[in-house]
């Protein structure tokens, strides 16, 4: 970080304001006493002298020892250093080194801040005066090649468009300096039916993603609703689509993902939570090596927190016609796990495995999806959040100069986002009420929709946590045995697969699309069955105003799209009266012939109604800006890619189209070996 005089002029700033916290701190702390300002100043410059001591002794004497460790340790180690290079300073008086302790808690609460305000990179002295050291003291010496490795950041949700303008409007400055600069350009791609990660994430990094029809579903052989982002379901849904060639295959890394890829190294990553011979890594416990860092973390989270209040609380007053009830006063704590504090983690993994020369790297970063489901893929908060991806970014764009290896990094969507009310917000009604209505069988409809992704992320991170085979991760096991099932911790709204399964209908909303499966079927049941057994469904839902389409197999005519006033038969592409399909872009009868060939595709599959002048669609779940269906931005995410590295001249279709494109370039430039 160069010395400039705005720079100067902000760590003057700084100390002043330490200068300060210190002088609040002597009124409220009995074992601190601080004689004048002038003592302050010079504690405040001492303090930060001690950090980089305090650095320069874990580094170098302490760094061999086990990770999970390092929070406890570093704790009462930072409180000595603290107590004892403060006490040097005439006018300052430290009693204990648990007062020191204290000290830098508070210290580095208020610098948290106070960078925030004025913009310091922090994060980069900790990456270039750490982290590169850590990992050069404990993983030992790196094999340097000139093979390239290739380092994926997908962006969870973000659309081509919505790029493109976060690009344009400055919210993203240092992607805007790799296309200004030509090394990158952005290539767009269009999703499958099912525009969600777990489809998505299984074609991408796997390379397959056949009978994934939607993020839950019924699975009819099991009788169990299945959800993506629960590890059993992604351990065995992996299982059965890997072929070995993922990826991430052939030394790579995941973090933080659905799928591992075929990873050899895998850590906050759906499917291999409960895989515990896999190899993490370095794991996120090598990240908490600092009470300083533990401190930030928090204080970040917290910041985070009043920032989703007061966001939410200006979406009402602005009344925002979209907005939903689920953005309530607890999802602000959501909020502060996806952002600074799992994007803080998932950027420190990314650095480790980039220093260490890891030869393809694949990162989830989460937090603009989940936050532009409740506030808009559009709002001002969501723009905020990819400013501070983009910082992440750069933090791992200025590791690579000590890289073992060049890398090329490539920035991705898995899908993006289409805005619109919500069923319940427009009609009054919800998917369940809808069905429950039209079959006339009170209390027969089970609704799988209450569950959230964040949910799933937190369970992984603390299902990680109890992995290890140390006296810290039993103490913590025993500490979380209420929420534990087996080695995995599950929080949050689960199915009810004994209420479903009693049910006659199971109904699951996946943005604008809906499916519905009747429980008792073992397989698919035609148009024929289902008109026999609930005359009035089919039509009060093709009837219905929010609805743009059915899909049902016809035992006469295979599979149909009904719309209000038309059929698209998809066995021969022909159509009777209005095409119902013609509002869903070229390649729609392709996605819904693939959709329909899964054995677990629903008995009837809902397709909200999609205005494409106004690019909106209603959602079947309580969310703002919505993905899982055919219609609009949410089937067009992007690709950012290194110039050097083409796409070819097809248009890339689908989430195994990607694949064959990324997987190509590792396969072209590391051939010869890694």
């Amino acid at each position: 970080m160069k010395l400039t005089r705005i720079r100067i002029l902000q760590i003057i700033v700084v100390l002043v304001i330490d200068a300060i916290t210190l002088l609040i701190l002597e009124l409220f702390m009995s074992g601190l006493q601080v004689d004048s300002f002038l003592s302050a100043i010079g504690a405040a410059i001492a303090l930060a002298v001690s950090q980089a001591v305090f650095w320069f002794i874990f580094i170098q004497f302490l760094s061999w020892l086990p990770s999970i460790l390092y929070p406890l340790l570093t704790f009462v180690l930072s409180g000595i250093v603290v107590f004892w290079v403060a006490n040097l300073i005439p006018g300052i008086t430290i009693e204990s080194w648990r007062t020191g302790l204290w000290i830098s808690i508070w210290m580095t609460v208020v610098n948290s801040i106070v960078g925030g305000l004025f913009s310091l990179d922090e994060d980069s002295i900790i990456d270039r005066m750490v982290t590169q050291r850590i990992v050069k003291k404990k993983m030992g010496k790196v094999t340097h090649t000139d093979v390239p490795g290739f380092i994926y950041l997908e962006i969870d949700g973000l659309g081509e468009g919505i790029l493109r303008r976060a690009i344009a409007e400055g919210f993203m400055p240092n992607l805007k300096r790799w296309i200004d600069q030509g090394s990158h350009r952005i290539t767009g791609w269009e999703t499958d039916y099912t525009s969600q990660t777990g489809a998505m994430q299984t074609g991408i990094l796997l390379g397959n993603n056949f009978d994934v029809p939607a993020y839950r579903w019924w699975d009819r052989s099991t009788k169990c609703i299945v959800m993506s982002g629960n590890p059993k379901d992604a351990l065995a849904l992996e299982s059965k689509l890997s072929t070995g060639r993922g990826l991430l295959s052939d030394g790579g890394a995941s973090r933080g993902n659905m799928f591992s890829g075929d990873a050899s190294e895998s850590i906050l990553t759906m499917s291999t939570v409960l895989n515990k011979k896999r190899s993490r890594g370095p794991g996120f416990y090598f990240y908490l090596f600092s009470p300083s860092i533990l401190a930030r973390l928090v204080t970040r989270f917290i910041v985070e927190c009043f920032v989703e209040w007061k966001d939410a609380w200006l979406q009402k007053r602005r009344k925002d016609p979209y907005r939903v009830n689920a953005r309530s006063f607890v999802y602000a704590f959501l909020r502060g796990f996806m952002g600074p504090l799992l994007q803080d983690l998932t950027t420190f993994m990314v650095i480790s495995d980039v220093l260490r020369g890891i030869p393809a790297v694949y990162a989830l970063y989460a937090a603009y999806d989940d936050l532009s489901h409740f506030a808009g893929m559009t709002s001002p908060e969501s723009f905020k959040c990819l400013v501070e991806t983009d910082r992440a970014f750069a933090r791992i764009e200025r590791a690579l100069k000590s890289a073992p290896r060049p890398y090329h990094i490539i920035v991705l969507s898995d899908h993006g986002q289409t805005l619109g009310y919500t069923m319940k917000n427009k009609f009054g009604v919800t998917l369940e009420e809808l069905v429950d209505a039209l079959i006339k069988g009170e209390g027969e409809v089970y609704a799988a929709q209450k569950t959230h992704e964040t949910w799933d992320k937190m369970g992984a991170l603390l299902s990680e946590s109890l992995q290890d085979d140390t006296r810290t991760a039993d103490f913590m096991g025993r500490m979380l045995k209420s929420k534990r099932q087996g080695d995995l911790v599950e929080v949050g709204p689960k199915p009810e697969d004994e209420k479903a399964r009693a049910s006659k209908a199971v109904t699951v909303g996946s943005g604008g699309a809906g499916l519905i499966y009747f429980a008792h079927a073992n397989e698919r049941m035609t148009q024929e069955q289902i008109q026999e057994e609930n005359p009035d469904l089919l039509v009060g839902l093709v009837k219905h105003p929010g609805v743009g389409f059915v899909l049902v197999k016809s035992r006469e005519q295979g599979d149909v799209a009904i719309g209000p006033n038309g059929f698209h038969y998809l066995d021969d592409d022909t159509v009777t009266g209005e095409d119902p399909l013609l509002p869903y872009g070229p390649n729609a009868v392709r996605h819904l012939k693939r959709e329909a060939s899964f054995a677990n595709c629903p008995d009837l599959l809902i397709n909200s109604v999609y205005d494409p002048e106004t690019q909106e669609m209603y959602c079947f779940e309580n969310q703002v800006s919505h993905h899982g269906a055919l219609g609009g931005p949410q089937n067009f995410p992007f690709v950012l890619h290194p110039t050097s590295l083409p796409t070819g001249d097809e248009p890339i279709v689908t989430a195994e189209g990607l694949y064959r494109v990324l997987r190509g370039w590792r396969d072209q430039l590391q051939s010869k070996g890694s």
